[in-house]
């Protein structure tokens, strides 16, 4: 079985999408999980992960909506406040859900560097734990360091680093994303 372990679907007319704008002519139009079918199913696929492209938890309800839908949908990567002060109570009921298989907080969109570090996590960090969930990371390699320090200190927390931690590729960047 060849499993797509990322992929994404989105409306526009949810307006929770801020980073995506018209600029992205190529993007910016409703991504349906027909669409990525169309595409996956041609190279073998038999099934993926529908990652969240907004930080609300209405998107996740949305893309759990549509993996009870699309049986194809074997996971779903959604999104909560992991800050908020009733984040383990909200994850406790997402987790219901046996489609969902973890969260991302969007951090390369967070300017603190350093937030997956804070103190105030760790209650939803427990929750993610106690319910088997993967914490993805969205990061870019100035997250590295902090993400090596992240994982030493959550050992039982699986961890995905999404798009391999986008290296500055097209600026010839390699050093920072090699060295982390």
């Amino acid at each position: 079985m060849i499993i797509d372990a990322h992929f994404h679907s989105w409306q526009l007319d949810r307006s929770d999408y801020g980073w995506l704008t018209p600029d992205l002519a190529p993007i910016h139009r409703n991504v349906r999980v027909d669409d990525w079918r169309a595409q996956a199913r041609p190279c073998g696929v038999d099934g993926g992960v529908l990652v969240q492209a907004a930080p609300t938890e209405a998107e996740t309800h949305h893309l759990l909506a549509l993996a009870g839908r699309h049986p194809d949908v074997r996971g779903v990567v959604g999104w909560v406040d992991l800050v908020a002060p009733e984040a383990p109570e909200r994850i406790a009921a997402l987790a219901r859900h046996p489609r969902l298989k973890g969260l991302r907080p969007m951090l390369q969109d967070i300017a603190d560097t350093g937030w997956i570090l804070q103190p105030a996590l760790t209650p939803a960090l427990r929750a993610m734990v106690q319910h088997g969930l993967v914490f993805d990371a969205l990061v870019q390699p100035r997250h590295l360091d902090v993400l090596l320090t992240f994982a030493r200190q959550w050992p039982d927390l699986a961890l995905v680093i999404d798009h391999g931690a986008k290296p500055a590729i097209a600026q010839a960047q390699w050093a920072p994303w090699a060295d982390g």
